[in-house]
């Protein structure tokens, strides 16, 4: 059974809050409590938990982020959803209430933004008494077991995080970009500038502006933010899952990243007939195929990784 989330509230890269949501594990999972340890034949076996990251414009109570970490929920591991400061986000409807963040948003503040809520979930589930891990530490069988779940910019964003923090066991990426700071050419015209770009979200019906911080952190850490080379420096589990029928970000960026990940490592999963959002709405008012699929198939992965190795 599936509680109601709870919330919380913790600073963000930017000054200002982070929102998000912690879903506490099912009962009906594999033995484990709300605070996500779970009793073993020869003891506790270490915390785990999953955190779920947005899209560009997306919020952590769209649908499929929604269903996602309900069902993660379900298998025993306590899974967190949060909006990233930059963007913009208010409320759970993903009202556009705070449009100044967005409009100073850059990579590096999600980037630092996803970091902050990982330290912040394993304080809370239980963790190593450090919770801060090198790229050169091997972790041990009683350190936290962070699985990573995003979508579209989410995935490159969980993508790039993984590939420095020891902590996380492995990731799920939906409809990635094999690349982020791809932007049409009068965008960076206007930043080089010193203005502001204006985009208009069809969701809200809102106009945004989008300003040159965003280019200037891209041109400063550009290699710092090469989505393939991560995959390819990846020492964890990564599931790729691609609608076939994506027009936002093409299947083959897909299969870009699967050619650059280790192969040992990597699983792709193409659903037939989907699209960008994997025919998931705003609010879950019918459950598709494919919804269902992608759903499955990301429970399935981090209850793999997360949990029956324990």
């Amino acid at each position: 059974m599936i509680s109601q989330p709870e919330p919380f509230e913790i600073e963000g890269a930017d000054g200002g809050p982070l929102r998000g949501d912690v879903y506490a594990a099912g009962t009906a999972g594999h033995g484990a409590d709300a605070a996500g340890v779970a009793a073993g034949a020869s003891g506790p076996v270490p915390a785990r938990v999953a955190v779920i990251s947005h899209g560009f414009r997306g919020y952590k109570d769209w649908g499929l982020l929604l269903l996602a970490a309900q069902r993660v929920a379900a298998e025993g591991i306590p899974a967190v959803t949060f909006n990233f400061g930059s963007s913009g986000i208010t409320d759970r409807e993903g009202s556009f209430g705070e449009p100044e963040r967005f409009r100073k948003g850059t990579y590096g503040d999600q980037l630092e933004d996803l970091g902050r809520v990982i330290d912040w979930a394993v304080r809370r589930v239980g963790s190593s008494p450090s919770a801060e891990t090198s790229a050169g530490h091997v972790p041990t069988a009683q350190e936290p077991r962070i699985g990573l779940i995003g979508h579209s910019r989410g995935g490159a964003l969980s993508i790039l995080h993984a590939a420095s923090d020891t902590r996380v066991r492995c990731v799920a990426a939906l409809a990635s970009p094999s690349a982020i700071g791809v932007w049409p050419d009068h965008y960076f015209e206007a930043w080089k500038r010193g203005e502001p770009v204006q985009l208009h979200d069809f969701r809200t019906k809102s106009h945004l502006a989008l300003g040159p911080e965003l280019y200037r952190d891209l041109e400063s850490r550009r290699a710092h933010y090469n989505v393939l080379a991560a995959a390819e420096s990846l020492r964890v589990p990564l599931l790729l899952i691609q609608g076939d029928r994506d027009r936002s970000v093409p299947p083959a960026e897909a299969y870009d990243l699967r050619e650059h990940a280790p192969q040992a490592l990597t699983e792709y999963r193409e659903i037939a007939g989907a699209g960008h959002n994997f025919c998931a709405g705003d609010k879950i008012r019918r459950t598709p195929p494919q919804l269902l699929d992608v759903i499955e198939l990301v429970a399935a992965w981090m209850r793999r990784w997360l949990i029956a190795d324990a």
